[in-house]
């Protein structure tokens, strides 16, 4: 069976006596010291080498040369009715683990490689570089020195705000002294659990479960897929949560990462080929009989077909559609799809689109061919997808990436890579970060964007420079676990140019409780006002229905609606779509999205060249100072900009047409007395 490791005697023997304990603490102690006073290059070098994504198979373990008995994947016996939430849904807690050193037992001034429970490859640092010690036990030292452990300490305090965090720690002892060191820090534990688990490195959402729920109750399960070979620590990890939190693991033999993992919610998965080369090969997990290290060896597997992957992962997963799509080649090593894209819903993905300045690298080309790939599907609601884009980040001095190789080598970064925690986003930020903001001007602008494209979420922002050139960041390094008694809301979200409804809006979702719901609501405002107006949903099963009516609602056409759906179950549960509202909330237009003429004291003119590819104009007259709110709104009825005009006599309104893609647009100025839209086509 998968992951059968036996503990080392030695250890236990080592552990099992005072004489021990003093010794391992000992050798703690000598090494954190020690590890405070290495030079920068040391550390770096420590970092790179043990902290990298993907591990290569190690030349000095061999493969067995039997067969392990192998269980196919489709054979594993599942619950019935399971389904897989996406990420923006409700959660219970987060997973994350704290960083340490790991170094001999023996000897604190060696390094080591943790290889399973007990046993190390142990390696020395020099003028020479590396030097390969062999083999030995090995302890664990918390990392507060290095520049890793502020991201660990950040992160765990902005999950402790949306929800339970869970922290792997390698050792028992290291609860009390991490609880000290985030109370001296000033942050301190207040919503938490321990986990208790050794480990490899620290990117758990690869090696973490993949959660999902099954059953009438909707009861928590984990499917425990195989991690890198190499990572045997890592790769037990899901069944020390299920021991130690009780929740079921199905363990299948499959060997993918959960950052190759997209799910909308309602059936439908997005990865890259990397899951087609890692189960291609026969090296599985190592293991050890526990004494002589003449028996580590690397479990021999039979190599997948791409065929049987994607039949076992639509048997795993109960899965509609799947979608394996090209790898991008310089994302630090990963392959995964966590690296440029995200969803925040069912209905839309959001995506890091490379800028322009990028566009001779291969990884522009691939993700963009990817993008329409997975915007050609068609949704839960048989629409396709709609997408949005974020920002790409930049070079510490604000400048754009100028070749693929020193992106890949030194720096990787992305905004999609960050995590839900309810209503909350912790984000991936590349400047440090002063009163809950990045400092650099460009990093502000893009939270900015970010705040647009994900409405009403809390942002905790994270300086992750630390992290360059490893290939990953916030998601990379945290899990999910799914809230229980979800309230489970499908809505096919109206956003756009609603205008074929006139002003009858239909509203429907697809909600369930295993209890029941007692209720659904929808909540819907014209754009500015501040009260909300309720339309109640009348129930068919489980489907929901409602109309919101614009019969007697005066306005110009054009203008957004913006609304929410608001459910509750009958054992009292109460849950939003978005999660976020009413700050956050879908918006669409209504009525015809097109001129409106304004007063006597003001002119408006058209766009001018239009269809343009440079600087668009537009001439505003007015007799008096006056102010603009302005929108520029995409075909989707997507705002991708705002600004404002101050106009008194007349000016030239203008719009460098060259940063938006090409499409049909709404330019739409505003405020309390006018409205006036005018269309411009870029090409």
């Amino acid at each position: 069976m998968k992951k059968t490791f036996i503990l080392s005697v030695l250890c236990f023997l080592l552990l099992g006596t005072t004489q021990a304990q003093n010794s391992v603490q000992e050798v703690r102690e000598k090494a954190a010291q020690r590890l405070k006073n290495i030079s920068k290059e040391e550390r770096d070098a420590y970092n790179k080498r043990f902290n990298s994504r993907q591990v290569n198979i190690n030349p000095n373990i061999p493969l067995s040369a039997n067969t392990n008995s192998e269980k196919s994947a489709k054979a594993v016996s599942l619950p019935q009715n399971i389904w897989y939430p996406g990420e923006w849904e409700e959660v219970e807690a987060i997973v994350v683990t704290w960083p340490y050193n790991a170094v001999s037992l023996d000897n604190p001034n060696w390094y080591a490689s943790p290889i399973v429970e007990g046993l190390a490859e142990l390696y020395s640092y020099g003028a020479g570089g590396w030097v390969s010690q062999g083999y030995g036990p090995y302890v664990g030292v918390l990392d507060t020195v290095s520049e890793y452990y502020p991201v660990f300490m950040n992160l765990i305090d902005a999950i402790q705000e949306g929800s339970q965090v869970w922290i792997n720690l390698w050792a028992p002892e290291d609860t009390v002294a991490i609880k000290n060191f985030m109370a001296r820090k000033g942050k301190p534990l207040t919503n938490y659990r321990f986990i208790i688990s050794s480990g490899n490195s620290f990117w758990y959402r690869d090696c973490g479960p993949i959660c999902f729920y099954y059953g009438d109750q909707d009861s928590v399960a984990m499917m425990d897929f195989e991690y890198y070979p190499g990572r045997a620590l890592d790769d037990y990890l899901p069944i020390h949560i299920s021991e130690q939190m009780g929740l079921p693991n199905y363990i299948t033999t499959i060997e993918w990462e959960g950052g190759n993992c997209l799910i909308d919610g309602a059936g439908f998965l997005a990865t890259s080929d990397a899951i087609y080369s890692a189960n291609a090969d026969r090296y599985g997990q190592i293991t050890w009989d526990g004494v002589n290290t003449s028996t580590l060896n690397y479990t021999s597997k039979n190599p997948v077909s791409k065929q049987a992957l994607r039949d076992s992962l639509t048997h795993l997963m109960d899965l509609r559609k799947i979608s394996v799509l090209p790898a991008l080649k310089y994302d630090g090593g990963t392959g995964h799809i966590d690296l440029y894209a995200d969803m925040w819903d069912e209905n839309s993905f959001v995506f890091s689109a490379f800028p322009e300045a990028c566009s001779n690298w291969v990884d522009y080309k691939t993700a963009a061919k990817n993008i329409d790939t997975l915007c050609s599907y068609v949704s839960i609601h048989n629409d396709n997808y709609k997408k949005r884009y974020i920002p790409f980040p930049k070079k510490n001095n604000g400048s754009d990436f100028t070749t693929q190789t020193d992106y890949n080598n030194n720096y990787t970064r992305t905004y999609s890579n960050h995590t839900f925690v309810n209503d909350i986003i912790v984000q991936p930020v590349f400047s440090n970060v002063v009163n809950g903001e990045p400092s650099a001007q460009w990093d502000k602008d893009a939270m900015a964007e970010l705040r647009k494209a994900y409405p009403g979420y809390r942002i905790f922002p994270i300086d992750v420079r630390s992290f360059d050139g490893l290939g990953g960041a916030i998601h990379c390094i945290t899990k999910q676990i799914p809230a229980d008694n979800p309230i489970r809301i499908l809505h096919h979200a109206i956003t756009g140019d609603a205008n074929s409804y006139n002003k009858n809006v239909p509203i429907t979702a697809t909600i369930t409780n295993r209890s029941g719901i007692a209720s659904a609501t929808c909540y819907w405002r014209l754009e500015n006002e501040d009260t909300w107006q309720t339309v109640v949903l009348t129930a068919n099963g489980d489907e929901f229905s409602g109309v919101i009516n614009l019969e007697d609602v005066s306005y110009y056409d054009g203008v957004r609606i913006q609304y929410y759906i608001s459910a509750t179950s009958n054992n009292g549960k109460t849950i939003t779509k978005p999660m976020t509202a009413p700050e956050g909330y879908y918006n669409f237009f209504i009525g015809q999205v097109g001129i409106d003429d304004a007063n006597s004291n003001e002119n408006f003119g058209s766009f001018f060249p239009n269809p343009s590819n440079g600087l668009a104009n537009l001439e505003i007259s007015t007799n008096q100072p006056t102010t603009y709110d302005v929108a520029i709104v995409n075909a989707m009825g997507q705002v991708v900009h705002t600004s404002v005009v101050n106009v008194e006599g007349t000016i030239l309104y203008q719009i460098d047409t060259q940063k938006l893609k090409s499409g049909v647009y709404t330019v739409v100025f505003s405020n309390k007395e006018n409205r006036i839209a005018r269309q411009l086509v870029i090409y």
